[in-house]
Order: C-alpha cells, then structure tokens, then sequence
C-alpha cells in the first residue's frame, strides 16, 4: 500500500496527507463510448453522459476558440478532443485529423497527456489557475505534412510535432525550463516558434527566498488562493524560434514572431481587435464606436490599398466578434452576436462591391472558432439539445454540412424538449431564458421547476459553471428554467472604465434589482406555459449567479430550494478571505465593511442579516480556494438551525475542472433537487449517510412521505399526484 500512496510535502500542510495516484487508462471508456458499446444502455440522456461529453475546445461557447484547423490544400481538418473519465479523474486528450468532405474517415495521430489548464491575471496578480483549458490548436506545417501542438507531461507544457498521416509518432521538440504558452510554424517549416513567461518562475522563487524570514501579509496575498505571498504586476512573453533538428532554442526575429502575434498597421485604434489582412494591401478589424466607453456598439472598418477606409455604423454591423476574408479575397465575414438580448449567432458578409454586408445564416445555436474554408466556413456549431459538432457552411447560401460529429454515442438519445422564452422586463430590458422540458412531458402535467444560470447559450449542460445539468434534470421528470442574466442598460453604457461600470451598477444593488426583475418575469413565462408547478420551484447559482441565488431568496418567496457554486457574498468572510487588495477593491465601487453603518447598507443582500426570514434549504458545493469566503454564512446557518450543507473540493479553482468532481456535482444536486421538491431518494447503500444528514434537516420531508427514486419511479407521473402535493404541504 506505500507503494500506491505518496506523503504530501510538510511544506504545503500541517496535517498528514496523502495523493492517491490515478489508476487505470482515461481513454479506454473513451474508446468503447465512441464506438456506441454503452449506447443501449439508456435511451434518456443520463448523467454519465453528459460528464463524459467528447469537447472540441471549451465548454462555455461564449469563451471558447477554434480548437480546430484546416490543412492547407483544404482536405482534411486536424481537431483536438477532450473528454472527462472522473474514474481516474483524469482527461483522455486525442489529436484526430477528418477528412473534409463529409465521408468519416479520420485518423487518430496523437493520443495522452495532461489537461493544460488556462491561467490569467486577477487583480494585481501575475498568474491564477484556471479550470477551464488553454487554447491549443493543431498547427498544420506550411506543406501539412506534420502539425505541431501543445503537451503536457510530468508537469511541462511543451511543443509537440506529429506526422498528419499518423504513420510516425508524435515527439517532443521543444525543452524548455517554463511551459510553453502558444506555437506557431516558423517560415519554411524547419522550426516552431514558441512564447514561454519566465517571469513567472522567477517571482515566484523570489517568493521563495522569503519564507525562511517569514512573509509580510501585503497586498500580495489572497489567503483563500494560498497561504504565501502570489507573484503581482505583468509578466512579459518571450518568444522564441526552437529548432525542430536539434531543440536549440534562440530568439524570434520579428519575420517569425509575427506567426504567433501579428502586429496591426499604424494607424488602427488602440481598442481595435479582430484583425486580419487581406489581398493586395486591404485589411479589416473591428472598433468601437465611442473610443471612451468600456460597452461601446462595435463596427467592422475595411482599409483600402490606397489608405482610405469605410466602416459600416449600421445596427447590423454592431455585435461582430471575429472576422475573415474569402477565398478569393472579395468579401469579408464575420462571426455576430445578434437578435434578440444578442441570443443568436450570425455569419455576416459583407462584399467589397456592393454598399451594405448581409447575413447570410441566423441561428439560436452557437458557432464557434468559424473560419474559411474554400468557399465554405468551417465552424463547431452546437443547439440547445445538440453538442457541438464540425459543420461546413456555405459562404453564399448559408447551407450546412456536417464533417465530424465527435458523439456519435448520443444518436437516438433523448434530451429535454426546448422552448425560448423572449421577454422584455420591468426595466424596458430585453431577456431571454429555455424552458426545458421532460421529453415525455403531456399537456396537463405540471413539473417541478430548477433555475439554472447565468448564460443560456449553445448546448445546455450545467448552466455557467457547468454544476446543474439541465438535460438529466428533465430527463428525470422537471422543468428546467436556463436563465440569461440582463445586464443594466443605463448608467454602465457610459462607464469608461471597469470601475465605473462597478461602480454604476453597485448603486442601490442596481444590478441585482435588474436581474430578479427580469428572472420573475421569466419564471412568469414559464409557469404561464402550464408545465410548472409553482409551489415547487428551486434555484441555482454559480459566481454572479450564486450571488442572485442570494438576492432572490432574500427578496422573494419564489424558491423552495437552492443550490449553490460558489458563497457568499456579505458582511465579513467576502472581504478578507479574498486578501487585502481584494477588500481595497470592492471598496471602491461603494461596498462598506467593518464599519458603522454598513449593516443597513448589506440589508437587502446579506444572508446573516436575513437568516431569521430564511428557511429555504441550501447546498453548497465550493472549491478549496473560495469556500472561505462563505464560512461567515455557513457558521450562522448553523448556529441558527437552518437547513445548509457544505462541501469543499480540494485541488479546485472558481469553475472546477476535476472529472471526480464533477461527477459529485451533478449527482449530489440532482439528489439535492429530488429530495426538496419530489420527495425522492437515491437509495443506493452508500448513500445511506448522505440522506440521514437531509432527514435530521428543518423542514425536511417526513420520512413516510419518501420514496425510493428507481428509473421507473422517476418518470411516473404518480410521484407528482395531488396527494404527494398535499403531503409536502
């Protein structure tokens, strides 16, 4: 048993603790899910599935990027994939290259590795975890022989090249002493050139000569994030050219670091994006339309050979995020967001002959990393009940064609029936939300109603953060509401800075009114729609959200119970367990604490000043890096007798990136759900525990009225007779 378990270092704990060293290969139930051997094992989409989805890229579609790349003679397109076994609690990572004309074929060339995770800059400091991944795309050689990508072993991301035909395999080029953060293809394909951050080692091994005098606790620490002082200020990119004959390393000259970061011509905005160069000295980039305002409109400007430029200040030019030129170098396109509350995606197109662009498809699904490919577009496109997949789309009709559906396990799966909702709320705001029914729902029949937030885009797993999921829910009998937060209009459109728009929207909790208002209407919608009972109704949340779980269970009596990803924000533990720059910050935009006055202030937000109103249930399910932050909640819940629960997952950062935890996630909500409001239990022996905690709860079911929750019970619409209703009453 030594053998299998290792001592954690004394450095980073006063308690003894062990790892257990995964077990077994991530890839192998990968394997026999994509042949479809577990496809007949349930026609309804399960929660398995769902935690063992094939991913192109990230899973949130509003923050993701192409993780996909077209060979240069336009025949084959080289995709990463991804996909969770939280057996091992690990990712089995693929390198697969598809042929592009529809017919199948593909090819794995690369197999292993572990997840890269993203990091980015917070506050003051240089470099926080992510749970999300780093962008990694296949890099085809300029004579798409090979293609050079991003891999991690041993803890070092390193440069990687593979043969594109998978004849040979995949070596490692690159042996660096930082991780390698991006590759590109050197100019005539003898070398890679790679940005690597060195900075990061040495701050933190300057951190590191502190510890045998102490460290003075300083702006530098965020006692929930770690217990030493984090590396603070900017971190520059070196780049760098490494030779694929020998891995010697040397610096980029300007011709080769253009490959990795292509530098605009004089002249554009400094607030410009999107650029992309054209034929015969055109170009083309998106900027905003008032050069001082944080939210401005966008619109895309086409720069002429000759200096001159033309932009196009139409409302059907504003929302474009990425842009690319034809192949024949005549028009431009672009990826929108549009329609109404900016729920829908659009390739736009604008011809350099004719006077006005023009969309050439509108639709709710989400397009994704879309580039050009011949005279079509390639794109990952994803539906509320259809994961993402590879589609080409022609450049001119806007007809599709699949090329590579990574799931084919889900053929003939049923998901939850989807219906959007459109409103306009109190405020004059424009919203959105999915109603999300059980696939056998029949008119008459009223279901439980879960909230999931804050973003409804794309294929509806867990709502933002990924911890509800909404398709196992209606798949086991509720109606789920996939929420999209509004944004207030007015004051923050004239905000030029990130502190002014804090700031607009932090007067008299200005943007938690705005949100409740447009959530009330939304729930009204649904309920309209007759599936809804609306004395079962439950709410989750995550990051914002969870802070609108706060608000909504303070200021409404809608919610019977409540899931949570993240807590809390109030009075004490919000602001230091962050660190001191942390509480400098909130300060600012008018948040007040330990201070005469700010209880009234913290009045209509703050769970402990409210806990004598609230019975409502709560589970909380917290990363070890933020958990600290709701310990003044949970310590008066407790005190109080009031139904709450905690669970702290080790090793996490803000959206959890574990595949054992996600796992826990999903059943421990869906549990949590059933129990609250359909009286049902998961009486599998194990959880025997879990169960007699929720029992001993106030205001917990009795336990005659609980029943054991087997697949047929679940979808027998006699758990919801009038007779269990009265019971709960």
């Amino acid at each position: 048993m030594s053998g299998l378990l290792a001592a954690a270092a004394l450095a980073s704990s006063i308690v003894p603790v062990v790892d257990l060293p995964p077990e077994g290969d991530p890839c192998a139930a990968a394997s026999d899910r994509s042949h479809g051997t577990e496809n007949a094992k349930s026609a309804r989409f399960t929660l398995d599935d769902q935690v063992r989805l094939v991913d192109i890229g990230r899973r949130d579609p509003r923050g993701a990027s192409a993780e996909f790349a077209v060979s240069p003679d336009g025949s084959r397109v080289a995709v990463s994939l991804r996909s969770a076994d939280p057996d091992t609690n690990r990712y089995c990572l693929r390198l697969v290259v598809v042929a592009m004309d529809g017919s199948g074929l593909q090819i794995q060339i690369d197999q292993g590795g572990e997840f890269i995770r993203d990091d980015f800059g917070l506050r003051d400091f240089s470099f926080v975890k992510a749970g999300y991944g780093r962008l990694n795309p296949p890099r085809w050689s300029p004579d798409g022989s090979r293609i050079a990508f991003l891999k991690r072993l041993g803890g070092s991301t390193q440069a990687w090249i593979v043969a594109a035909d998978g004849k040979t395999a995949a070596r490692q080029v690159s042996f660096l002493p930082d991780d390698v953060d991006s590759v590109a293809w050197a100019p005539g394909g003898n070398g890679l050139v790679v940005g690597t951050r060195p900075g990061i080692r040495r701050k933190a091994e300057a951190i590191a000569k502190e510890a045998p005098q102490g460290f003075l606790f300083d702006e530098r620490f965020s006692p929930n994030l770690a217990r030493r002082p984090i590396p603070t200020g900017d971190v520059a990119t070196r780049y760098q050219l490494v030779s694929l004959a020998n891995g010697h390393a040397r610096p980029a000259t300007s011709e080769e670091l253009a490959r990795l970061v292509p530098e605009p011509p004089v002249g554009v905005p400094a607030r410009a994006r999107a650029f992309v160069k054209g034929p015969d000295g055109y170009a083309a980039w998106i900027e905003p339309k008032v050069s001082d305002q944080l939210l401005s409109a966008t619109r895309p400007i086409i720069a002429r050979p000759d200096g001159s430029r033309i932009a196009c200040d139409a409302k059907d030019c504003e929302g474009l995020h990425s842009l690319w030129w034809s192949a024949d170098g005549k028009s431009v396109l672009g990826l929108q967001w549009t329609g109404w509350a900016t729920s829908q995606t659009a390739i736009w197109r604008w011809d350099l002959a004719k006077d006005r662009p023009r969309r050439i498809l509108v639709t709710d699904d989400m397009l994704i990393g879309c580039m050009p490919a011949g005279n079509e577009v390639l794109c990952a496109r994803e539906g509320a009940d259809r994961p993402r997949r590879l589609v080409a789309i022609d450049a001119r009709s806007g007809s599709e064609r699949v090329i590579f559906d990574p799931n084919p396990q889900l053929l003939g799966k049923t998901f939850g029936r989807v219906r959007r909702l459109h409103f306009t709320d109190p405020n004059g705001i424009e919203g959105f939300a999915d109603l999300v029914l059980p696939p056998d729902h029949r008119p008459g029949e009223k279901h439980p109603l879960i909230v999931v937030q804050y973003r409804s885009d794309g294929f509806l797993r867990g709502g933002t953060g990924d911890e509800v999921p909404i398709h196992v829910l209606a798949n086991r009998g509720f109606a789920v509401l996939s929420f999209a937060r509004p944004y207030p209009k007015q004051p923050a459109a004239a905000a030029k800075s990130d502190d002014e728009l804090v700031r607009s929207s932090r007067v008299d909790w200005l943007s938690r009114r705005v949100v409740q208002a447009s959530l009330e209407t939304a729930i009204d919608l649904a309920i309209e729609s007759g599936a809804v009972d609306p004395d079962r109704m439950g709410i989750s949340g995550f990051s914002d959200g969870s802070s609108t779980v706060q608000w909504a269970l303070i200021n409404s009596s809608l919610f019977k119970v409540a899931t949570m990803g993240s807590c809390c924000e109030d009075l004490f533990s919000f602001a230091y367990a962050a660190g001191p720059r942390f509480g400098q910050l909130i300060r600012t935009p008018g948040y007040r604490f330990f201070e005469t006055g700010s209880e009234e202030d913290w009045k209509p937000m703050s769970l402990i000043l409210n806990v004598d109103r609230i019975r409502t249930p709560i589970l909380i399910q917290a990363a070890d890096s933020e958990y600290q932050s709701g310990l003044d909640v949970v310590t008066t819940y407790a005190l109080r007798g009031r139904p709450m629960e905690l669970f702290v997952l080790n090793g996490e950062t803000h959206v959890k990136w574990q595949p054992a935890h996600r796992q826990a996630i999903y059943r421990r909500s869906v549990d949590w759900f059933e129990f609250w409001l359909m009286h049902t239990m998961d009486c599998d022996p194990g959880k025997e525990e879990q169960y007699r905690r929720w029992k001993t709860m106030a205001g917990a079911p009795p336990s005659e009225a609980l029943a054991c929750s087997t697949p047929a019970q679940v979808h027998d619409r006699a758990q919801f007779s009038a007779s269990a209703r009265s019971s709960r009453r």
